[in-house]
């Protein structure tokens, strides 16, 4: 009866995953592109590619959340008084997508 069950939640998540899992991957797609296009990484490494002024980036996703991420693309001095960072310009999307792909970041 178990493993029975177990198929036909299987059944029912597989199609679930499948629609999911590419939308995400496309956002973060989105995210990097957008990384790309700022030209972040003229100031910020990631994976030992990159600039040098920033900090790196490799693995923010373990080292902030969501929030802070997005408070402070928008406005770092706010957040970090000393920050020499300017803030994002871009649409609530970009910045989302930029948040989520940064998230996407971990070692």
């Amino acid at each position: 009866m178990m493993k029975r069950t177990t198929v036909i939640a299987l059944g029912f998540l597989f199609p679930f995953i499948f629609a999911v899992l590419p939308a995400f991957a496309s956002e973060l797609e989105k995210g990097k592109k957008i990384y790309a296009d700022k030209r972040c990484g003229l100031c910020h490494v990631i994976a030992g590619k990159g600039g040098k002024m920033g900090p790196d980036l490799t693995d923010v996703g373990n080292q902030r959340d969501h929030d802070w991420l997005t408070k402070f693309l928008k406005n770092p001095k706010e957040v970090v008084p000393g920050a020499k960072m300017m803030a994002v310009k871009g649409s609530e999307e970009e910045i989302a997508a930029l948040v989520d792909y940064m998230l996407s970041l971990k070692k």
